[in-house]
């Protein structure tokens, strides 16, 4: 089971960090065009803010579950860490049920503002704005898998004292 979902976040995490990658170029493109609009040429271009715009929503929800996926989410463990094993795993678990209860808000959530989309557009570049919310549910969805994971593999070790990288060594 463990490693059938280790397979799936996998393949995931891939998929989804090369989109990550491309979301933060095309809204650093569009940042760029839309300065350049403004200033050199005293025009502003308003595709190119909602193309920044909305790939900074979509970049942040799937982004995070990458910061989930890597560690990398802000977490204040002090506490759970000193805590004995058994208790550990509780604090664990009862952690990833709040997050995974406030995912589970935010996707019921969106559900109204993705029947909506249907029917709006975008200012702009015309688009369906359910294009643009369906990044809630995603987003979630793929947070809550990988704390999952989180939860399956920090079980024997639920607080580990934070690793230093290579990189951060040099710095």
């Amino acid at each position: 089971m463990i490693v059938l979902l280790e397979r799936l976040c996998l393949a995931l995490r891939r998929v989804v960090s090369g989109v990550v990658i491309l979301l933060f170029s095309v809204m650093m493109t569009a940042v760029l065009v839309q300065v350049a609009g403004r200033y050199v040429f005293n025009y502003s271009i308003a595709q190119a803010a909602e193309i920044a715009t909305f790939s900074q929503i979509w970049l942040v929800l799937l982004g995070a579950g990458v910061a989930v996926a890597r560690g990398q989410h802000v977490a204040i463990d002090m506490l759970p860490a000193r805590l004995p094993l058994p208790m550990a795993r509780v604090a664990l678990v009862a952690i990833a049920l709040v997050t995974v209860t406030f995912l589970a808000v935010l996707a019921w959530g969106s559900q109204p503002l993705l029947r909506m989309g249907e029917f709006q557009t975008s200012p702009a570049l015309r688009i369906p704005m359910k294009w643009i919310y369906l990044c809630l549910p995603m987003g979630a969805a793929y947070m809550a898998l990988e704390l999952l994971l989180s939860v399956l593999q920090r079980w024997d070790d639920p607080f580990p004292p934070p690793q230093v990288d290579d990189a951060e060594e040099a710095v």
